[in-house]
């Protein structure tokens, strides 16, 4: 018997089905860095912070029964001090009225402004993610006629004590190598340091993972062997959890999170535009900075060939 086919697209009136719901990807939103550190209320745009270090231990110290002491200026441990500036972030939200009337998929009806304002939270507190872990150098705010953007310094930018520039000298591959990882681990325990977690990109992170023989390897449900991937890693400086961070591509942080923090002085707002246009909305806004309490504690490694 011969069958007709229907061609729906010739039918009027057939309705798509669009289903009630957004899906949301955001490869940035753990913010690791941020919820490892720690934090600090802070009350002004430039904080400021002091740093001290003990004598260099000596084993010839000795003195002679009945001794007399004398005192001298130098006798006590001078302190040092650090400072940064405070970055004021903003992320803007504009919705059109007339489009809160209409009926969009995923979207109660008149919840587009809320659900924008949901994305641009999420966003500049990525933002700030990327200040932290940036080689930002820092700038002063200045206000009035100069109308100076203030910038603060990131994690990158305050280590450098404790820093390997790969691609030349002792280290001429910009492959992340194992004796590199090591020497830095080295540098950190010699200046004091105790990094309890690495934070590198995809490359980095592969490349750590190749280092470390399994010997009981997982096998799929096709029989397949698994690739290792590394979550921890010791060093002399002990052990570092090994963190993924898809905002590092050419360099790897190996942190003591404990002397770092976020600094606030002002906490994500939200600010509503006025009633003046066909539209409604307004702003977040926040104003932050990182403090490095002893960035001798800590390490970085730049300069490496990966890319996103």
């Amino acid at each position: 018997m011969a069958e007709a086919n229907v061609n729906i697209e010739a039918q009027l009136r057939i309705r798509e089905t669009v289903l009630d719901s957004i899906s949301t990807i955001d490869p940035y939103g753990e913010r690791q860095v941020m919820t490892s550190i720690g934090r600090q209320d802070i009350e002004g745009t430039k904080p400021e912070w002091s740093k001290q270090t003990l004598d260099v231990p000596s084993a010839t110290n000795t003195q002679t029964h009945g001794f007399t002491v004398t005192f001298a200026t130098a006798d006590w441990r001078a302190r040092t001090q650090d400072f940064n500036y405070t970055q004021l972030m903003n992320k803007k939200v504009a919705v059109d009225l007339s489009h809160e009337k209409v009926r969009v998929a995923g979207i109660p009806k008149g919840g587009e402004l809320d659900k924008q304002k949901t994305l641009k939270y999420n966003a500049l507190l990525n933002d700030v993610e990327a200040m932290f872990v940036s080689a930002n150098t820092r700038v002063q705010p200045l206000p009035g006629a100069t109308a100076q953007s203030g910038r603060s310094a990131g994690i990158q930018t305050f280590i450098v004590t404790n820093a390997i520039a790969v691609g030349a000298g002792s280290f001429p591959s910009k492959s992340l190598e194992r004796s590199y990882y090591h020497t830095l681990a080295q540098k950190c325990k010699k200046t004091g340091g105790r990094p309890n977690k690495t934070f590198c990109g995809i490359g980095a992170k592969e490349a750590i993972g190749s280092w470390v023989t399994q010997t009981n390897r997982d096998v799929s449900d096709q029989g397949r062997k698994l690739q290792t991937v590394i979550d921890t890693y010791e060093t002399v400086s002990g052990v570092q959890d090994i963190i993924l961070h898809m905002q590092l591509t050419s360099a790897l942080l190996m942190l003591e999170t404990g002397r770092w923090d976020a600094g606030w002085l002002r906490e994500p707002q939200w600010f509503p535009y006025p009633a003046n246009g066909d539209f409604h909305g307004g702003d977040y806004r926040l104003e932050a900075s990182l403090i490095a309490w002893a960035e001798e504690s800590s390490g970085k490694i730049t300069g490496l060939q990966y890319t996103a």
